[in-house]
């Protein structure tokens, strides 16, 4: 079993130091960031009859356990008959003193007005204190959507803050035997198929509201530049001049992007109008190779990949080119930056004995290493909240996409799926 000395200090500084919702004081039971330190949490199964249960229980123990917030207390050690009331003075909180558990969360899925319904109540076992309740629905065909409504409720009440469950990811796969462009949920489910060109494509990003994507596809011999438009369906070309057409990101305000373009032969990093492709700018003009740029959140600066220092490192630069100064120090190969949604540091990648994940400050100080040697880990992408990456990763032997929390301590597997999966791109959250 699973002590609660461990989550006496975390407890403690949420006494000390509340958070405030609205103008209610409220207090959590735990305040600080997902990893170390999971808040040990008995999860009963629904009070309900109803077939979608199981499956509506399952998503909300999966997000949790995929979060690094909590840790289930193995559900045979309750001693509580199921069913059981789920509000205040409807059970006994002795029943749950035996578990070692430190927080308890009980829902009910009813059907009401032929709408899922679900309730949620949380509470702090050892002070008899309720932290909060608060009750959902969603159409029979959205019990998913509506367990991650409820696993992120339990979240918000036991920390203050939201998990990304209502995110979702591009990505690559093979599972049709080519590389094609997907969306997915934050979990790995409800596999969207955005290409069906049989080709190779690469490098999907969101655009800033979420309704197109960038990627790279050789559909046409050449790596060139598409936008694939989510809400028509539509996929029109960007870029394909002569040369490679690679990696675009795009600009906070959704009007233009960065890329890699060789018009000269020689790759640097160019400015385009993400709605005609026009050249706006050439961002850089050193004789060595300068790829993967990367807008920071404000748009201000760009981190890209150069070899003008000898070897693959990473730089950040003004968005208009000026002052460019390198970032990483160690390895020899580094590349695909990424900025933290808070714009103060970077993730990238670095080839030792394999390629890893790393992150650092924007002055180059900082340095955390987040994956060890376990296979190669590869694309990482930030979380809106900035609490976790994703990346890809064969530590398994085949390509999935994974999920670590920002100080590498809590680290799972996204998806299960067919094929291999490479480049995912996270989604800013989505409205339920």
């Amino acid at each position: 079993m699973i002590s609660r000395t461990r989550y006496l200090l975390p407890l403690l500084c949420s006494l000390l130091f509340p958070t405030f919702s609205s103008a209610e004081e409220k207090i959590h039971i735990y305040v600080g960031a997902p990893g170390r330190s999971r808040v040990p949490i008995a999860l009963p199964k629904p009070a309900s009859d109803l077939p979608a249960a199981q499956e509506f229980y399952a998503v909300v123990k999966h997000d949790l356990e995929l979060s690094g917030w909590v840790d289930i207390v193995d559900p045979d050690t309750y001693v509580e008959k199921h069913g059981t009331g789920i509000k205040e003075g409807s059970f006994r909180f002795s029943n749950w003193d035996s578990v070692d558990a430190v927080a308890l969360a009980k829902s009910s899925l009813t059907v009401k007005d032929g709408r899922l319904r679900s309730e949620i109540w949380v509470y702090d076992i050892a002070k008899r204190q309720k932290l909060g309740a608060k009750a959902y629905s969603a159409s029979p065909a959205n019990v998913r959507t509506l367990g991650h409504r409820v696993a992120n409720e339990i979240i918000r009440q036991l920390t203050g803050k939201d998990a990304p469950f209502n995110t979702r990811f591009s990505v690559v796969n093979d599972r049709s035997g080519s590389k094609e462009i997907y969306i997915m949920d934050f979990d790995g489910e409800h596999m969207q198929r955005i290409t069906r060109n049989g080709e190779v494509n690469l490098q999907p990003q969101w655009s800033p509201n979420d309704n197109r994507l960038a990627f790279t596809s050789y559909m046409n011999g050449n790596p060139d530049l598409y936008i694939a438009n989510l809400t028509s369906g539509r996929i029109t070309r960007l870029s394909a001049r002569d040369g490679v057409n690679i990696g675009a990101s795009w600009h906070p305000n959704g009007k233009e992007v960065v890329a890699t373009l060789s018009p000269n032969g020689n790759s640097d990093i160019y400015r385009l109008d993400a709605s005609t492709g026009r050249i706006l700018d050439r961002l850089t003009k050193d004789r060595g190779i300068d790829v993967a740029a990367s807008y920071s959140p404000d748009g201000s600066q760009i981190a890209f990949v150069s070899e003008r220092s000898g070897g693959a490192q990473i730089y950040i630069m003004n968005s208009d080119g000026s002052n460019a100064k390198r970032v990483s120090f160690a390895g020899k190969y580094n590349t695909d930056p990424v900025f933290s949604p808070d714009g103060t540091r970077l993730a990238y990648v670095s080839k030792t004995n394999n390629f890893d994940i790393y992150t650092v400050k924007l002055d180059g100080t900082g340095l955390k290493r987040i994956t060890q040697d376990q296979g190669n880990n590869e694309d990482p992408t930030w979380s809106p909240d900035g609490n976790y990456l994703a990346f890809r990763s064969t530590r398994t032997g085949q390509a999935h996409v994974w999920l670590s929390t920002a100080d590498g301590e809590h680290q799972v597997r996204l998806t299960n799926g067919k094929g291999n999966f490479s480049n995912p791109d996270w989604s800013s959250p989505n409205k339920w």
